[in-house]
């Protein structure tokens, strides 16, 4: 059982919809949220966060937002500029403005960074702009990611509006003084993005991956042009479920250039599935072949109290130092949110053997169920940046410095709350030592991954499925070689099965060398039971049933390997002395009960359906050391 994490958690005056984690201080947050417009008495507001302690959560600053204005619905924050830091939001305009077709919906604003830590950092407004070309009144700003100077801002709808868009600009740089992206154009979409991300892949390139609900599509951004969409993925028909049926694509996450993550949610919400694909070469992508479509490298199956997967959060715990530089081995933290307010965590390592990467090892760590007491609205991680390796010497001097830790923040709407759960990091330990001497190469980062402890697919639930099945075919197979006398009678499957089913078999007849067992007259019971109501039978000749064994030697003994084999004799005038001592069915021990109706069984004679009462006004002779085996 994982150990608990700690949480913090904090309840603010409006609902949260959004959040972004500072990139260069992984305990500062900033979240937005509201009532909208003046529909609730609720206002709107963005706060900035310190998340520095493990057991509480401090709002540091806050501002109000026009009451006439929408919510906060998007956030992402980027990079700083001189003592401020930058973030981005979007926020629909007033419904006097949307009247008219007019939605500056994407706004930048700053918090001042205070020199004393005791200041509050001011929050301010810098710019508003309108990316969206559509003039639908219920359209706004649903997604946004930013990578570098490079942004993306895609439409969403309550009616899911036909003329679907995303937005791609620049940010402005620090040293242009201006705060207003610069738009490089619009993509016309057949269906609205259900999710999208954005990873830089050179100085001069972005690459750009969203989804809708079956498709997954990408394009390269350039530093003049851009180079798609191209359909890289379609849902494939569930089988199980119909032709129809598809799980749809929830949240897609880049992991590597080279590789994404998704979330689908199964039809008839029959749970979540988190798939890794493969992503084609930029040089493939417009092609038909299969080089020129994603491929699926790992999956795994979301836990089944999940019936709908929420959100998707993923952090590199080894980032590589540039853009350009190949990712090398390094280990994923992954979220993922669910109806039912939980956050399932999961690990994911991406492998590298000279030029080939890959993907593996999709595991579950665990499980913070109700992590808030409605629904997930928003969930990211901070920001990690290993630190250099410390020499042996540097970590003796400050042995008590804390590990690191990435922290993972949720918000909810319902409850106004926001979580922050900090999970502990550790590092692995070096292969290789630095080159000693003057001309030794710089620290390297030291490589980390998460301290709680993954869960492997387990077979236990296989090995013990497999189990029953084998031993219910044995148990099955016992009872055929019963039923046909090739073993012992340990189940006692003759005795609950149809005589006509039986065979004599090995256990239930005489060997070879035995002489043929005399069957009984046919009908006899039967014979007998209509000669003695009619009076047909003398006065006191009762008929006596006698077993003879196959293997006699002198007499009146019986050798072990011959008892409880031989025939079976009528006699209708019984001698004691002659034909050894018999008793009425009533008087005889259990054991030979038992023996005596298996004899008659085989001979065809008696089945379970006649009963005992056939046995009345009969004598039965003992069948030797039936009863000495059962004692013994």
């Amino acid at each position: 059982m994982a150990p608990a994490i700690p949480a913090a958690e904090l309840r603010l005056s409006y609902p949260l919809y959004a959040l972004d984690f500072d990139p260069q201080d992984a305990t500062r947050l900033i979240v937005g949220g509201g009532g909208g417009a003046a529909r609730s008495g609720v206002g709107n507001k963005v706060s900035v966060l310190d998340a520095a302690r493990e057991d509480a959560l401090q709002l540091v600053s806050e501002l109000e937002l026009s009451p006439d204005e929408d919510s906060v619905n998007t956030l992402a924050v980027g990079a700083r500029r001189g003592n401020s830091l930058l973030f981005y939001a979007g926020i629909n305009s007033a419904e006097a403005d949307l009247q008219k077709g007019k939605n500056e919906h994407f706004r930048v604003f700053k918090a001042d960074l205070p020199r004393k830590a005791s200041a509050e950092p001011k929050i301010s407004e810098l710019s508003r702009t309108a990316l969206f070309s559509t003039t639908d009144a219920e359209a706004y700003q649903r997604l946004l990611r930013i990578s570098g100077k490079v942004g993306a801002a895609a439409t969403g709808t309550i009616g899911r509006s036909k003329d679907a868009q995303i937005a791609i600009f620049d940010l402005p740089s620090a040293s242009s003084g201006s705060s207003t992206p610069r738009l490089r154009g619009k993509l016309e979409l057949s269906k609205e993005a259900m999710d999208m991300d954005m990873i830089q892949i050179s100085d001069d390139e972005h690459q750009l991956v969203y989804c809708d609900g079956y498709d997954i599509y990408t394009l390269i951004i350039g530093k003049a042009s851009v180079n798609g969409p191209h359909c890289v993925f379609t849902m494939p028909d569930d089988e199980s479920s119909g032709a129809t049926a598809r799980p749809s694509l929830r949240s897609i996450r880049f992991l590597t250039p080279t590789f994404v993550l998704a979330v689908a949610n199964l039809p008839q919400a029959r749970g979540a599935v988190l798939q890794g694909f493969r992503l084609p070469k930029p040089s493939d992508l417009g092609k038909e072949e299969r080089e020129g479509k994603a491929r699926l490298a790992v999956t795994a199956r979301v836990p089944k109290h999940v019936a709908r997967a929420t959100g998707l959060a993923v952090r590199n715990l080894s980032p590589p130092l540039t853009p350009s530089t190949k990712q090398g081995d390094t280990q994923f933290v992954i979220a993922v949110t669910g109806q039912d307010s939980s956050i399932t965590l999961y690990t994911l390592e991406h492998q590298t053997v000279g030029e080939i990467s890959l993907i593996a090892n999709l595991h579950p760590v665990t499980t913070l169920k109700e992590a808030h007491l409605g629904p997930i609205s928003g969930l990211a991680f901070s920001h990690f940046t290993p630190p250099p390796e410390p020499s042996a010497s540097a970590s003796e001097k400050d042995p008590k410095k804390p590990s690191p830790h990435l922290k993972l923040a949720s918000i909810g709407s319902m409850a106004n709350t926001c979580v922050v759960h900090t999970l502990p990091l550790k590092q692995l330990p070096t292969t290789t030592k630095p080159k000693p001497g003057p001309q030794r190469s710089a620290p390297r980062a030291a490589r980390y991954v998460l301290a709680l402890k993954s869960r492997p697919p387990s077979g236990t639930k296989l090995f013990v499925g497999a189990a029953l099945v084998f031993a219910l075919l044995a148990l099955l197979l016992q009872g055929i070689l019963e039923v046909k006398g090739l073993s012992k009678p340990y189940l006692g499957a003759r005795s609950v099965t149809p005589v006509r089913w039986h065979s004599p078999g090995l256990y239930y007849a005489l060997s070879e060398s035995a002489p043929p067992v005399t069957p009984l007259p046919s009908g006899f019971f039967e014979k007998y039971r209509d000669l003695g109501e009619a009076g047909g039978l003398p006065e006191r000749k009762v008929p006596v049933l006698l077993h003879r064994p196959a293997a006699a030697g002198r007499e009146g003994e019986v050798e072990g390997e011959g008892e409880g084999e031989g025939e079976i004799e009528v006699v209708e005038n019984h001698d004691e002395e002659r034909h050894g001592p018999a008793r009425e069915w009533e008087a005889l021990h259990p054991a030979q009960k038992e023996a005596w109706k298996e004899k008659l069984k085989r001979a065809g004679q008696w089945g379970e359906e006649m009963g005992e009462a056939v046995f009345k006004g009969i004598l039965f002779g003992e069948i030797a050391g039936v009863v000495g085996a059962m004692v013994a």
